[in-house]
């Protein structure tokens, strides 16, 4: 667990709680509607909306095999990042109300310091959005391939060595 403040602002960045799955998942879905569903049209919005409710994925948190990680402020969750196959970064998103606050860089220094600490990974790897294209590259990730779209999903993939 880490404690932030931010303009006179605390948070807290730690892993998340089981009862807390369905509100950060509404989280993601929320800001994607907000941010990105225009990027990707009706196919790529279905698409999304299926992966954040899709049983399986909750399983997998479950179980401990897909990582989910949060940022909260006074009580609510304000932002998360999720690590899937233990080094690529799945979910990443903030509520709007808190972008260009920092919690976006410090939920990614969290997950970084995660696999340094739990894991031999050397790199991260992660599949950029149109929208989230520039902020990855501002926190050193490099493209590894040119922008793919498969299923209405517009993507950028990506990897960032962990130092």
């Amino acid at each position: 667990m880490s404690y932030y403040i931010k303009n006179g602002t605390e948070y807290v960045i730690r892993e998340a709680q089981v009862a807390e799955w369905d509100a950060a998942m509404e989280l993601a879905y929320r800001v994607f509607l907000r941010f990105e569903a225009e990027d990707y049209g009706e196919e790529g919005t279905y698409e999304f909306a299926r992966f954040v409710t899709d049983p399986l994925l909750k399983k997998m948190f479950l179980c401990g095999n897909y990582k989910l990680f949060v940022a909260e402020m006074n009580g609510q969750i304000v932002g998360i990042v999720s690590l899937r196959n233990i080094n690529h970064i799945s979910l990443l998103f903030v509520e709007e109300k808190y972008h260009k606050n920092g919690i976006g860089r410090e939920l990614m220094r969290y997950a970084y310091d995660f696999l340094k600490k739990e894991t031999t990974y050397s790199c991260m790897t992660v599949n950029a959005s149109p929208y989230g294209t520039e902020f990855y590259h501002k926190i050193g990730f490099e493209d590894t391939d040119v922008m793919i779209e498969k299923s209405g999903i517009r993507y950028t993939p990506m990897m960032c060595n962990i130092i």
